[in-house]
Order: structure tokens, then sequence, then C-alpha cells
């Protein structure tokens, strides 16, 4: 059993832990009043807040629209914007290439239009037209400045053009024959042109120019020369055209006739043309010869061989004997050896076959050694030729190309010739060379038919015929024992 103190202070400190206790209940009750009461107002403001920033993001959800609207609408415009540059660098890469194209035109015709007009009017307009050429050239740097110049190099071309479609007339010179300069007039309508000099010496068409020539060449008119200097210093006349600018001309005096050809020729082409002389007259001989070598025809030859075989030796002699030549001496030495042994019939047939070959063949060789010669003759004047335009040359300077020109092409004249001669006496070679085994063949045709009629010889004449042959052949066989 506890003592009474011990329960008073028990009892005391119940008292006061409940009297504490209520103390802190209501305190606690207090504070979460006060709590409540604070949190209500945060979710009062929260809400307040809320609404405000619902409100924001309203706002600024309307002004990402208005925003997108506008991108939407900028990037359209920007499409817009950028294909417009597209179809405007297009059209600037149309139109720089025009104006290049443009540009390059008139470089191009500013450049060739020197080359277009009259060689004589290069002294006086061709100057106007290569200072204006070096004007535009010059302002290369300021494009304006350029097309400015080229355009009036332009508008000078078409005035010429104007100026010249009716014929017109200036001063001028031009190189005459002897490549002398002259002083005179030109009248020049299109590609045609005239020059008469002033002292009445020379009244040409005016020639095709080599480049760089400062003067016009010059091709006399013999003929009319009268005419010409009327068109030049009247402005009218009645005067012959030639469009070749006097080229036609030059070329028909070039000409040669066949006397000129042979002169060029000298020593050597008169040779060739001797040598190839002696062949025609050669051949044109051979010809007649071949063809009129006496060949006895077949028909004729039957009858003699016919009288023959009926031992009648006398009327084949007569028949053989009307036959002249050596085709008849053929015949003949058939007939009288006919009834000879066999080997002295082909021995005889062939001692006349090597009479007439060599006949029917002889002068060909000669036809032969002309056709090979005459170009070995032609190669060797035009070597003499070109040796003769080298030393000219040497003596006066290689600068004239017209002479050396004129000096290779009379070098080459003997060539001509011997190829000339020899292609045909070729040609006439081989044909006589086939006619004359042909006439050959036909003699060869005949001993053969001699020779083969002793094959219808009666009986006794056959085996005559054998046995001296046989003889002969013992005698042959016993010769070298003995």
């Amino acid at each position: 059993m506890r003592p009474p103190i011990f329960s008073l202070l028990s009892f005391s400190l119940f008292a006061g832990a409940g009297a504490f206790a209520q103390t802190a209940q209501e305190k606690a009750d207090l504070d979460l009043r006060l709590a409540e009461e604070q949190l209500r107002t945060l979710q009062t403001e929260v809400l307040q807040e809320q609404a405000g920033l619902f409100k924001e993001v309203a706002d600024l959800d309307n002004e990402v629209l208005d925003a997108e609207r506008d991108l939407a609408e900028l990037l359209k415009a920007e499409d817009d914007v950028a294909g417009s540059q597209r179809r405007l660098n297009d059209e600037l890469a149309s139109r720089k290439g025009e104006f290049e194209y443009t540009l390059a035109t008139l470089k191009s015709y500013g450049g060739s239009i020197k080359d277009r007009i009259h060689p004589a009017e290069k002294q006086d307009f061709g100057k106007t037209l290569e200072e204006q050429r070096k004007k535009a050239d010059g302002a290369t740097d300021d494009l304006v400045a350029e097309i400015q110049a080229r355009l009036e190099l332009l508008g000078l071309a078409a005035d010429r053009l104007q100026e010249v479609s009716g014929g017109m007339r200036f001063a001028g010179k031009a190189v005459a024959e002897g490549a002398v300069i002259k002083d005179g007039k030109f009248a020049v309508a299109g590609p045609l042109g005239y020059f008469a000099s002033d002292d009445g010496s020379v009244a040409a068409f005016t020639a095709l120019t080599p480049e760089g020539t400062d003067f016009p060449l010059t091709a006399p008119i013999k003929e009319d020369e009268g005419r010409v200097a009327a068109l030049v210093t009247g402005g009218s006349a009645v005067v012959p055209v030639d469009a070749s600018m006097g080229k036609a001309i030059q070329v028909a005096r070039t000409q040669k006739t066949f006397a000129q050809y042979l002169e060029g020729g000298g020593v050597v082409g008169y040779g060739i043309l001797a040598l190839g002389l002696v062949a025609l007259f050669i051949a044109l001989w051979k010809f007649l010869e071949i063809n009129r070598f006496p060949i006895p025809g077949r028909k004729n030859l039957n009858l003699i061989i016919d009288n023959l075989l009926a031992h009648e030796t006398e009327a084949a002699s007569l028949k053989a004997a009307k036959f002249s030549g050596l085709g008849g001496q053929l015949v003949e030495a058939g007939v009288e050896f006919f009834y000879d042994k066999r080997r002295i019939l082909e021995d005889a047939l062939l001692e006349k076959l090597g009479l007439i070959q060599p006949r029917l063949e002889r002068m060909l060789p000669f036809l032969a050694l002309v056709a090979a010669a005459a170009p070995m003759m032609g190669l060797l004047g035009t070597v003499l030729g070109i040796m003769k335009t080298f030393a000219m040359m040497s003596a006066g300077g290689a600068g004239d190309s017209k002479s050396f020109s004129a000096g290779i092409s009379e070098a080459l004249i003997t060539t001509a010739m011997g190829l000339i001669v020899a292609i045909p006496v070729i040609i006439i070679h081989g044909m006589l060379k086939s006619l004359a085994k042909g006439k050959f063949a036909q003699a060869e045709g005949v001993a053969l038919s001699l020779l083969n009629g002793t094959t219808e010889l009666g009986g006794d004449d056959r085996q005559k015929s054998d046995e001296d042959d046989t003889d002969d052949l013992d005698e042959t066989e016993l010769s070298p024992a003995t």
C-alpha cells in the first residue's frame, strides 16, 4: 500500500495533466480553425490567380494563333517573293544570254566587216572601220559605251551597204601588171569593181587580193579598156561583168596551148614526145603485120591433107605453094616431109614455128621498153626543172611564191608527158602481144593438123613410117654400146 503523500501527488499531477490536456486541445482546435481559415484564404487566392492565369493562357493562345496566321502569311509571302525572284533570275539569265549573244554577234560582225568590203575600199572606208572597231574594243570596261560604239560600227556598215547597192566611185591606188602601183579611180557595185588609172594606162577589173596587201590587185581588160574608163570617170557605161573579181581572167590567162606545154617540157619533153611517136608508128606497123600474117585456113589445109592421104603429092604441093610467107613455108615443110619419119616431120614443123614466133613478136620488147622508159624520162625532166627552180630562188630570193609555183608547175610537165606516153603504150603492147599469141596459136594449129594427119596414112605407109621410127630408136639405143 502506497503512502498517502504519493497518492496526493499523483492526484495533483493528474488534475494538472487534465487541465493541460484541455488547454492543448483548445489550442489545437484554435490552430486548426486558423489553418482552415488560411487554407480557405489561400484557396480563394489560388482560384483568383488561376482564373487570371487561365485568362492569360487564353490570351497567349489567341496571340499564338494570330502569330501562326501571321507566320503562314509571311511564309506564303516569302514563297511568292522567292518565286518572283526565281522568275526574275530566269528572265535575267535569259536576258543576259540574249545580251551576250547580241554583243558577240556585234563583235563578230564588226571584226568581219573589213573582209566583206571591196578590196579597194580598204584604203579609205576600211581605215574608218578599223578606228571605230578599236574604239569599241577599248570600251570593254564600260558596257554601255561598248554597245554604243559597236552599234555605231554597225551603222557605218549599213550606210556603206546603202551606198554601194547603187554603185559608188572613189579615188585610190591599185597594183597594175609588173607590181606597179597606179593612182586612179574605182567604180564599185556590190562585188564588182573596176579601176582606171589617172594616166589612162590601166583599165581593169579589181582582182581578188591576198590578206595583208595594202592595195588591190587588178586584172587588165584588153578588149574594153575604153568602156571601163568611161564607167569610172563618167559613172555610166556598158562593161563586161566578172563575178569572180578577175579570178576567171587570171585563170584563163594561165591556160597553155599544146605548143607551150611542149616548150615547157624542154629537151626531155621533146625526147619523150619523139619516143612516143616512134612507139605509135611501131605499134601501127605491128598491128598491120600481125593481122596480115598469112596463116592457111582450116578448109584449105584439109584439102591439102586429103591430097596427101590420097598420095596426090603434086597437087598438095601446088596448093601449098599458093600460100606466102612463113605460114606458107610451114605448110610446104609439112607437105615435103609428110611421108618421112614422124620425128623428121616434127623437127621440120618446129623449125618453121621457131621462125614464125620471133617474126610475130619482133619490136614488141621495144614497146615495153618505151612504156618503162617514158615515166623515167619524165621524172628526169621534173628533177631538172626543180633544180632549175631552186637555183632561181637562191639567186632571186624565196619570197616570190608565185614564181616558185610556176617553176614547179613547169617542172611537172615532163612527168605528165611521160605518163601520157607510157599508159597508152602499155595498153597497146598488151593488146599486140595478145594478138601475136593468137596468131601463133593458129600456126601451131596448122602444124598440129599436119602432124595428126599422118595417123590416117594407109597400112604400108604407116608400117614404113613405124619401121623407120623403130630403126631410129634401135640405132639410138645401140649407139651408146658402140
